[in-house]
């Protein structure tokens, strides 16, 4: 027991020496404390939010945005990136618009978006697929593209087909790869879903946000973005119980 808990600091202790060190320059008054209050107040604040009915109806649908999103994202994505190491003319096709999709600010197109399909839920999850699909169908291709031609020519000589081929060795070997773009657009999803919550909505965390800083009270501001961050890791963390419940070969 005493060693697991040793694991867990050790694991964050990183996140535990922040907290320590912004806890010690409140206390010191190094900055005003309108600014810079104390994480105690901060997560008083925090806990009123968290019981508050207001903020589970506004996490409701911010994450219905984020999920939706991202499970488009990753169908298009992962059948695509596997599809482009698999046909060079399709890779041909495709690579020019990744390069030069890939830089610009898919934000920059919200207001086209807007413009098209409302303020709604519709815009903004158009946007979350977008900026999610970028870093999905790049792992998923590189991931393919690194797999050991062994293995491949291996089951060609035993005899599978392609079908067999691909769902027997493709597909595996490629399974971390494809996770690591999944892990690299979960949070791309939130933050476009925030985002874009701030810019024109009435709902979801984004507009809470808002809502809590135009009190102009740092604690509302402060414990908002550390639930936002919370929200951020349980995502991140769901994808990591998935890839180790049933990667195991990894």
């Amino acid at each position: 027991m005493l060693k697991k808990v040793v694991d867990k600091v050790v694991k964050y202790q990183s996140i535990l020496v922040f907290f320590l060190l912004w806890e010690i320059i409140a206390f010191v008054g190094v900055l005003p404390e309108r600014l810079f209050p104390s994480l105690f107040s901060v997560f008083g604040v925090l806990l009123e939010i968290v019981v508050s009915a207001i903020f589970w109806d506004n996490l409701s649908i911010t994450m219905y945005r984020v999920i939706v999103g991202f499970l488009i994202a990753a169908a298009l994505g992962v059948p695509l990136g596997l599809m482009m190491s698999r046909y060079n003319f399709l890779n041909t096709l495709v690579q020019p618009m990744l390069s030069i999709g890939y830089p610009i600010p898919r934000v920059a197109l919200y207001p086209i978006l807007v413009f098209i399909l409302g303020i709604g839920s519709g815009s903004k999850i158009l946007l979350i697929t977008l900026e999610c699909l970028f870093p999905i169908v790049i792992s998923t291709y590189y991931g393919a593209m690194r797999v050991n031609h062994l293995f491949i020519w291996a089951s060609q000589n035993m005899g599978a087909n392609d079908r067999k081929m691909f769902w027997k060795v493709l597909l595996p070997a490629t399974t971390p790869a494809i996770f690591t773009g999944l892990r690299m657009a979960i949070p791309l999803a939130l933050i476009i879903a925030v985002l874009t919550e701030m810019i024109s909505s009435t709902e979801g965390i984004g507009y809470q946000l808002v809502y809590l800083s135009s009190s102009l009270v740092q604690e509302n501001v402060l414990a908002m973005v550390l639930l936002i961050g919370i929200v951020g890791y349980i995502l991140s963390s769901s994808l990591d119980f998935i890839q180790n419940k049933f990667i195991f070969w990894k």
